[in-house]
């Protein structure tokens, strides 16, 4: 996990509330329809191209949170930015869901992946401000790593051999939508785990 600050600036960032996991805060903010006014956005120096942004959901159409989610990526996005996992009546989407939670935790729906031209940099339990989605991305650029927040912010960074597992079984989960072998993956962890306690640097 990389700076503390980083973190609380993506708190501020995305201003996320709990999706349906028992709440009913819900963010009404309008959106200003970003995607349609211009190419990319500047972030501090780094340019976020928005037709490269695309978002994956595990959803479920009693969720009213999932519905919002849905309707503000496809109004400041576009159809084709939105690849949409349905878990009502659907095995398939609930056994992937299944293997998500026991790696990270992830229990509530909507649970949302970014993706910026194709690699990986957030994903996110609840809902959040898709208008923060280019600062999201520019962040996880900026410190190499891909953001989880599951009502904390985490930094999953790139350059960790064990953090490279846990991003590429995220990736599989939602961009190929392919299942994973967690328990495969939780015991290279805790070998990977063992062999960096054992170690004298």
């Amino acid at each position: 996990m990389k700076k503390a600050g980083v973190l609380l600036l993506l708190l501020v960032l995305i201003g996320f509330s709990a999706g349906c996991i028992g709440s009913d805060n819900t963010d009404t903010t309008s959106p200003t329809s970003t995607a349609t006014h211009q190419n990319y956005v500047d972030v501090n120096g780094t340019k976020i191209y928005l037709d490269k942004v695309h978002f994956y959901m595990y959803g479920a159409k009693t969720c009213p949170h999932c519905r919002h989610m849905h309707e503000v990526i496809l109004q400041e996005y576009g159809e084709d930015a939105l690849t949409y996992y349905e878990l009502v009546n659907n095995q398939t989407n609930m056994e992937l869901f299944n293997q998500l939670a026991q790696l990270t935790g992830i229990t509530g729906v909507p649970t949302i992946a970014i993706t910026y031209n194709d690699t990986l940099y957030a994903v996110i339990e609840g809902e959040f401000d898709v208008e923060k989605t280019p600062e999201i991305i520019a962040t996880a650029i900026k410190n190499n790593g891909i953001f989880l927040i599951i009502g904390e912010v985490y930094l999953i960074p790139r350059d960790d051999p064990k953090a490279k597992l846990v991003i590429d079984a995220l990736h599989t989960l939602f961009v190929e939508h392919e299942p994973v072998d967690v328990q495969e993956i939780l015991d290279q962890l805790k070998v990977n785990s063992t062999s960096a306690g054992n170690s004298t640097g």
